[in-house]
Parts: C-alpha cells; sequence; structure tokens
C-alpha cells in the first residue's frame, strides 16, 4: 500500500520505538502511549501497517487489536484479541483465556459505574501484558481505539501506569468524535503526560494527485486531480475509491472522475464508522440540501443540543461535511443512494411539515412534498400549487410542472384540482403547447361547473384560441360572462381581457357582451386591462392608422416586459410585430435578438419559436431570403406541427415566402405539405400563410390559384374590418395575378386603388404597387412609376422587392435606348440577387405584349451564376434564337456568342437550348405548354 504524504508520521512512529528501546536511565521521554489521530478513512491503519511492517523486522514483538462499533459492549474483546497474537505457551493462553472469560461474565454482571468487582480481573490481565513486556521489546497496537470496550481500555490503563522503563510502545489510533464513548475511562487512559499524538490531515491536493499518479499513472492523474480533491476533500479512502471507478471504466477513459459503484460504497463505508449522528445529519443533509447550521438539522436529527451537531465538521466525518452540508453532489447522491425511498421520503415530508409550521415560503417547501409518498394533509397541495404558480413567474417551467404534477395526482378538492389543471395548462404550454391540451378539457369543465372564476380561466382560454378551438372558447367566455359578479372588477377585468385577445385571434368571434356598467366605471378595472392589452392597442394602431409614434410605446414596452409570464411574452410579441408592420425593421431585428437572448428564450421552447418566428418574418421583410428561411426553419424545429396550432401559419408562410423567391420550389411544395388546422384561415396568421401560397402558385404558373388565395385574404380582410395594407397587400398581389392571366385593366384598376388606401408611413407597400403599376401600362410614366419604386423600397430596406424593381426599371431603359442605364440598372438587381439568395431575376410582364402575359423577347433576364453579358445570351438563346440572330441583336460576333454560351451551359450544368429554357423557365416562341394557360412560365421541374 502506497504511503502518500504520511512519510514524517511513520518516521515519528520509528523514533518513538527507538527511544523506547533504550535502557532506562537513558530514556529521553518516557511516555508509553503514542496515539494517532484523523479522519475516518484517512489511512490510520495503513500507516499503522506500515510501522508493524517495519518493527517485523527488528525483533520487536507486535501485538495488534482491532475495536468496532459493533463490538465495543463485549467486555475484554480487545484484551482477547492480543492474547490471541501474543506467543504463549499453551499453558499461559489457557490460562490467560480463563481469566478473559471469567473477567467477561464479571463484568458483564457488573454496572459500569462500579468498577471494585471486576478490579482484580483487570489486575491480572494488566499485569498479564506487563508479564509480556518483559519478556522481550513489544508493540501494542490498537487500531479504533474510540471504540474499544471499557473494561479492555482498563486494562490499557493499568498496564500503561506500570511499564515504566520497559521497552513497550502502546500505539492507539482513533477518529475525532462528537463525543467519546465513555469519556471518563477514555481521558483516564489517554492522559496528557502519558502519550504522544499524532495527527493525520486529509491530503493537500498535490498529495491527492500523487495518490492518484500512483494508481492511474501521471498523464491521467494530471487530469483529474483537482476535480477529485473537490469531490474527496482528500480523504485517502474515498481518492482510492475514485481511482478504481477510473479504472473499471471500459473504452477511452473519461477526462473527468468517474463516480461509480466503489465511491459510493466508500462514502457508505466512512459514514457507517463515523458517529451514528454524523450518519443522521449525513442523511438529513443529503435529503434537504440545508446547511449544516440550519433551522431543520436538530429537528431531523432528534438532537437538543446544539453543541452535539456544531461538533460535527470535517475531520468527524472524513471530510464529507462542511459547514454548507454535503461537500459535493457525488457525495450527496452516494448518501441518497444508501438511505430506503421509505427513509427519503419520510425525511422529505418532516421537512416540509417543520418548515410549514415556520411559515416558509412555499416554494421551499413544495421541493420536499414532490419526494412524499402521499399528500396527507389539506395545506399540500396548495402549497404545491402556490409553489408551482411562483416558479412559473420565475421563468422556470420545468420546476413548476414537477410540482404541479405531484399535487394534481393526490388532490381530491374539485376546485383546488381545477386552479391546478389550470395552471399545469400555463405550464406545459410554454415547454410544449400541445401537452397543455388534455388539461384544458379539464379547465373547461371546470369553468362549466363553476370551479374556476374569471381570473383563473383566462389563460387557457387564450390556448384555447392557440388550438384553433374557438367554438369552445367563445361558450367558456360567455359562460363566465352570465355568472360574472357585477359588483367585481377582477372577474370583469378577466373578462375584457379575455375579449380584447379573442378580437386579436379571431376577428370574427362573436365573444362580445356587454360589460356590467359598474365595471367600466372602475378606474383600476380600465387600467388593468389597459395594460394587459397594450399589446394589443399598439398592434391596432399601427396597422390602421400608421401611427409610427407607436414605435416608442412599443419600445419603452420592450425595455421593460419580462417573457417568463405568457402574458408578458404575447405583448411584448404584439409590440414586437407592431414595429415590423410600422417598417421599423433594424429596431425589430435589434429587440427580437435581445428577447431571443433572455432565459425564457433559451429554456422555454414556445417562447423560443415565437421569437425566432420573429426574426424569420424581420429578415424576410429585409430580404435575407437564405436568414428568414434558416430562422423559419428554427422556428418550426422548436414545437411540433400540432403544438404550434393556428401560430403555424407565421414560420410556414415566411418559409414557404422565402424558398419560392429563392426558387427552391420543391422544398417550397413541401411546405403546403404540412398539415394546418382549419380554423388559422379564421385568424391574421392564416392570411400570411395564404399570401405566401399564393406567391408559390404564381411562381410555379398557376395564375388563377394565386388570384384566389389573394382575393380570399381581401375578403377575410374586408368581413373582419381589417382592410390594411400594411396586414396583406392583397389588391397589388391581385394585381400581379390579373398580368399573369392577361388581364391588363382589371390589375391597374386594383392597383391603383391600393395607392389610393395606401399611408405615407407604407412607404413597402407603395413602391411594391408602383412596380406592379408600371408593369399595367406603356409609356414614359413606367420609368417614372419604377424609379419612385426603387426609391422608396432602397428606403424601407426590402432587398428582394427591390432587386425585382431594379430589373424591372432596366427593362424599360433598355426598350427606350438607354442602354447605359440599362446596364447600371441590372448590374445593381444582379448584386442584390445575389446577396438576398434569389438565383433567377426575371422582369414583370411587360406591356409591349398586347397584354398577352408574355415575357416581352428582349426582356433582360438575371441569372445566378452568370455575368450581365452571359445572361442576355443565355435569355435570347433559351427562346430558340439562333446564334447569329443573338450576334445581330447584341451586336457581336457569331463566335463571340459561340464561345458564351459554352460558358455558360458549363456553368448552368446544361446540354441544349431547350434545357436551357428549362432551366431558366422562360417560354420559347409558339404556343403556351398545356395546363398552364398563358402563365409565362412553367411550375417546378426536378431539373430545375
Amino acid at each position: 500500500m502506497v504511503l502518500t504524504e504520511r512519510s514524517s508520521q511513520l518516521a515519528f512512529l520509528e523514533r518513538r520505538l527507538a527511544d523506547r528501546l533504550r535502557p532506562a536511565g537513558r530514556l529521553a521521554d518516557d511516555r508509553p502511549l503514542t496515539v494517532l489521530t484523523g479522519p475516518v478513512g484517512g489511512g490510520k491503519t495503513t500507516l499503522l501497517q506500515a510501522f508493524a511492517r517495519q518493527v517485523a523486522g527488528s525483533g520487536v514483538r507486535f501485538l495488534a487489536a482491532g475495536a468496532s462499533r459493533a463490538e465495543r459492549t463485549v467486555p475484554l474483546e480487545v484484551i482477547r484479541q492480543l492474547v490471541r497474537a501474543a506467543p504463549l505457551g499453551d499453558g499461559d493462553r489457557d490460562r490467560l483465556g480463563r481469566l478473559i472469560d471469567r473477567g467477561a461474565l464479571a463484568w458483564g454482571d457488573t454496572d459500569d459505574r462500579d468498577l471494585e468487582g471486576p478490579a482484580l480481573t483487570t489486575a491480572a490481565l494488566g499485569s498479564a501484558l506487563v508479564e509480556l513486556a518483559g519478556r522481550a521489546p513489544l508493540v501494542i497496537a490498537v487500531d479504533d481505539a474510540h471504540h474499544a470496550d471499557i473494561p479492555s481500555l482498563r486494562c490499557l490503563d493499568y498496564a500503561a501506569r506500570r511499564i515504566a522503563g520497559l521497552p513497550v510502545l502502546i500505539v492507539l489510533t482513533e477518529s475525532p468524535r462528537t463525543r467519546p464513548w465513555h469519556p471518563e475511562v477514555y481521558a483516564e487512559l489517554l492522559q496528557p503526560a502519558r502519550l504522544h499524538r499524532i495527527r493525520l490531515p486529509l491530503l493537500t491536493a498535490d498529495g491527492t494527485y500523487q495518490l492518484l499518479a500512483a494508481r492511474l499513472g501521471a498523464p491521467a492523474a494530471r487530469r483529474i486531480a483537482d476535480e477529485c480533491h473537490e469531490i474527496t476533500a482528500g480523504n485517502p479512502l474515498l481518492v482510492r475509491a475514485l481511482s478504481d471507478d477510473h479504472l473499471a471504466t471500459t473504452g477511452q477513459r473519461p477526462d473527468r472522475p468517474v463516480v461509480g459503484e466503489a465511491f459510493r460504497e466508500a462514502v457508505l463505508s466512512c459514514l457507517y464508522r463515523c458517529e451514528h449522528l454524523v450518519l443522521k445529519a449525513a442523511r438529513a443533509l443529503a435529503v434537504t440540501g440545508e446547511p449544516l447550521h440550519g433551522s431543520l438539522l436538530s429537528h431531523l436529527v432528534d438532537v437538543r443540543a446544539e453543541s452535539a451537531l456544531r461538533a460535527i465538521d470535517g475531520p468527524t466525518s472524513g471530510g464529507l461535511v462542511t459547514a454548507d452540508g454535503l461537500r459535493h453532489p457525488a457525495v450527496v447522491q452516494a448518501v441518497l443512494d444508501g438511505m430506503t425511498a421509505e427513509e427519503r421520503a419520510r425525511l422529505h415530508r418532516e421537512a416540509a411539515c417543520l418548515l410549514h409550521e415556520d411559515g416558509t415560503a412555499p416554494e421551499r417547501i413544495a421541493r420536499h412534498l414532490v419526494r412524499t409518498e402521499e399528500l396527507g394533509e389539506p395545506w399540500m397541495a396548495q402549497t404545491l400549487l402556490d409553489a408551482g404558480e411562483q416558479a412559473l413567474i420565475d421563468g422556470e417551467p420545468d420546476t413548476a410542472l414537477r410540482y404541479l404534477r405531484r399535487a394534481n395526482r393526490d388532490c381530491t378538492d374539485a376546485c383546488l384540482r381545477a386552479r391546478i389543471r389550470s395552471a399545469l395548462a400555463r405550464a406545459e404550454w410554454r415547454l410544449d403547447p400541445q401537452a397543455a391540451v388534455p388539461h384544458l378539457l379539464g379547465v373547461a369543465s371546470a369553468v362549466r361547473a363553476g370551479h374556476l372564476s374569471s381570473r383563473q380561466a383566462t389563460s387557457p382560454i387564450q390556448y384555447l384560441l392557440w388550438h384553433g378551438q374557438i367554438d369552445k372558447a367563445v361558450e367558456l367566455v360567455h359562460h363566465l360572462g352570465e355568472r360574472a359578479d357585477s359588483a367585481d372588477p377582477g372577474s370583469a377585468a378577466a373578462l375584457m381581457i379575455i375579449k380584447g385577445w379573442m378580437s386579436t385571434f379571431y376577428p370574427r368571434a362573436t365573444g362580445d357582451r356587454p360589460m356590467p356598467s359598474p365595471a367600466l366605471r372602475d378606474p383600476l378595472t380600465l387600467a388593468r386591462v389597459k395594460r394587459r392589452l397594450q399589446g394589443v392597442t399598439m398592434l391596432r394602431t399601427v396597422l390602421e392608422r400608421g401611427d409610427v409614434g407607436v414605435v416608442e410605446d412599443a419600445e419603452r414596452v420592450l425595455s421593460t416586459i419580462r417573457l417568463d409570464d405568457e402574458r408578458n411574452m404575447w405583448t411584448a410579441i404584439c409590440a414586437l410585430i407592431a414595429t415590423i408592420y410600422a417598417d421599423r425593421l433594424e429596431l425589430a431585428g435589434d429587440w427580437s435578438e435581445k428577447l431571443g437572448g433572455t432565459s425564457a428564450a433559451h429554456r422555454q421552447p414556445t417562447p423560443a419559436g415565437v421569437i425566432a418566428a420573429m426574426k424569420a418574418v424581420v429578415a424576410g421583410h429585409l430580404g435575407d431570403l437564405s436568414r428568414a428561411r434558416d430562422l423559419a426553419d428554427t422556428a418550426l424545429a422548436q414545437l411540433s406541427h400540432k403544438g404550434w396550432g393556428v401560430v403555424i401559419g407565421i414560420p410556414l408562410a415566411v418559409r414557404l415566402r422565402a424558398l419560392t423567391l429563392m426558387e427552391e420550389l420543391d422544398a417550397a411544395a413541401g411546405c403546403l405539405q404540412v398539415p394546418v388546422p382549419q380554423t388559422m384561415f379564421e385568424t391574421p396568421f392564416g392570411l400570411h400563410y395564404l399570401h405566401a401560397r399564393g406567391l408559390y402558385a404564381l411562381a410555379t404558373g398557376s395564375p388563377e390559384a394565386a388570384l384566389a388565395d389573394f382575393q380570399l385574404c381581401g375578403q377575410l380582410m374586408t368581413s373582419w374590418r381589417l382592410d390594411l395594407p400594411a396586414l396583406v397587400p392583397w389588391r397589388t398581389e391581385s394585381a400581379r395575378a390579373l398580368l399573369r392571366m392577361g388581364r391588363r385593366e382589371q390589375a391597374e384598376k386594383l392597383v391603383r386603388e391600393e395607392l389610393a388606401r395606401l399611408r405615407p408611413t407604407h412607404v413597402r407597400y407603395r413602391g411594391f404597387a408602383l412596380r406592379v403599376l408600371a408593369a399595367t401600362g406603356e409609356g414614359p410614366d413606367r420609368i417614372q412609376h419604377l424609379r419612385a419604386s426603387v426609391r422608396l423600397l432602397r428606403q424601407c430596406g426590402d432587398r428582394a422587392e427591390l432587386a425585382h424593381s431594379l430589373v424591372d426599371l432596366g427593362h424599360v431603359y433598355q426598350e427606350v435606348g438607354d442602354l447605359r442605364q440599362a446596364r447600371n440598372a441590372i448590374r445593381a438587381a444582379h448584386t442584390l440577387a445575389q446577396e438576398c439568395g434569389i438565383p433567377l431575376l426575371r422582369p414583370s410582364v411587360a406591356t409591349g405584349a398586347a397584354g398577352s402575359g408574355e415575357v416581352a423577347p428582349d426582356a433582360v433576364v438575371v441569372v445566378d451564376g452568370l455575368s450581365d453579358a452571359e445572361s442576355r445570351v443565355a435569355a435570347l438563346a433559351a427562346r430558340g434564337h439562333t446564334n447569329r440572330e443573338i450576334a445581330e441583336r447584341l451586336f457581336l460576333t457569331v463566335s463571340t456568342i459561340e464561345q458564351r454560351l459554352t460558358r455558360i451551359y458549363r456553368k448552368l450544368d446544361v446540354n441544349s437550348r431547350s434545357d436551357l429554357a428549362v432551366r431558366l423557365r422562360l417560354g420559347r416562341p409558339g404556343p403556351a405548354p398545356t395546363g398552364h394557360g398563358d402563365a409565362p412560365s412553367t411550375p417546378g421541374d426536378p431539373e430545375r
């Protein structure tokens, strides 16, 4: 066995023995006792064994005995072990054996306080030890002497007082105790005048490394030594156990300590060898997580004297206990593993009851209640509910779920159970809205039964709206309204809040009922309603009036609100959407990043998903299509499709639009395969989905389907009294579809109507509408409209729409013969298209085609990967022009055209003009493709 940081102690024992072997007249120190004091597991036995090996080669007899807690009531057990180890003849051994037997019987029948009866036996056995010492040099060693039986201690005391001048050394080992076993007898033996005390501290960090290096090698020891020392406090027994666990690992050994079975057994061994009070305290500390000198420990271990607990420290516990409790989570787990489930549950219940009696906060009591076997007291379920609601306020839904599920399991009170299920729905919603659905059904029944008030039902009804269960939500609102107390401002406020959110989610919902007049006149009620609905108010204001002043209110809300409560979250989301609709995209982007960095967004999937969806909306509006797609994917990955409820329309619409504009039409088609709730189309989320679906239909050559979606948006918005261009510019989009169908006059009428309705603040939508207006007309006005469109789109920062306006402007410049301006516009469009991830830019439908819906033959097409010159050659070749015709149009040689086509084929990986036409999806001269009407482009092709 390797001795680490124990060489000085071993050397001291050797010097003490050498000193005792000197002649009597030459003894420098006549103290016959040496006591090794150190914590349990500290290496006392190992040191004693090393000393025995040193003594064995010197001709000195070594008599060893070991005491234990289990045998400390067995009289003369330590003396019996010493006699058994002594080199005695059969006669002497039998004589001493009979003497020990008689003494054991005498001591067994005697009160510990009556010492006169067994005194003769003590003297006889003590004399036998002295006689042995007189025959030859002798070392008497007793391990764990603090557990030795009283008669043996008295015999040792007798001998120690009579071996002066003899070559005898008595070595005892002991562990620090909170209180000694029979202190008067122990103190009599260990009189300071007759002993030397050697203290064995726990290993230092360097000593821990040395011990590990001897067992694992230096490289492994270097990696894990510091953490091992933190876990074990340098207790050699525990360090060896960790090294055993490390060696037992299969495969590549980790760079951190492995806590396994050996360590757990070593911890329990230490505690079992400590005093029972230390073991009880360790169990209580492991269960409660309280500090050593907290208010609970003395009650849980049933110790009235605080002094006994104050004696528990590192030395008395083998380094396992500190002032803060058990020293490491690995130690806590080892102690818990050594307890039965019943023991743990009992301690948790006792701790909960003690804390409840002291009036402690519910969240501190709840962590114990969740681990009890049953909630037998009425206050227990209520405490778990209170703690769960506080955990929700603190942004810890996982903790709240643990408390609320435990309360729900044993609660028998119908009203209390309804409140628990309402809180459960709130907690589940933050992590997975789909998991809240079963609780919503129970909550709905509780509302009908009158077990929940309006305030308690607010959040569950919002979740019903989230999941598209509008009919059930309206029914519950009506039910609450019918039984609402007209004099209760709280109920009135809750109903007004529910209806405010309902009208936002479902503009057509019929949840409005007249409120009781007392509630309407109550200023506190109105203030509460205004605060809770400030997000809705900002959203409506910016949509209906285009009031950019709302942005200041939104900033103020976003800077002061937290996302830990879903009510705050929706207010923050509405404020964020208001800044988006106000075209303050940089501000919206900054705030979405800040909200996304909050702890709630990191730990809770629902807020994280919604914030990611808002980031995607901002990126899409700025024309950063690849980022918008990725953020939409991130949002959709946070929750299941069912979990998104009707709100899935937001991230799905952003993804569909981005993929469509990026010409990834196969992937875009996959978005349309995602199932969505039918009730989504009764919400504004459905409008955005319809808008994106219409764009996809337009891109795939189905303008009729696109027109149907855009007009459905218009019908819904009109019926909801939300015909607001900033929500969905359905007139402009319908005009685009009509242009593709060759219905120019209708398109122009719609887009002019849109322009008349737009407010000055609707910069983005005015720029978009002017581009479409230019496509409907002829003459010089087109350049004016497109230049205004470019200016406005630059102002709002929408790079994708700006690229399309620039390519249209370049085409018009080309038509009027201004090739320099055309080249500049096309080059700028090409750069923007690359930045946005748009692989192909085609001009809007030209007016020169007599309303046919075809792209003009000379239209400029911007193709990702090709230069401007190559794009012009590719567009003409794709329409079937010969090399000579292309050369004449572009004033180049046929050879130059051939060289450019070779490079184009290589870059686009095509082999012929027909392949090139498919790749660019441009109509060739001749009849339109079957099944697609007058569409200028064909549906997505696998070869695209």
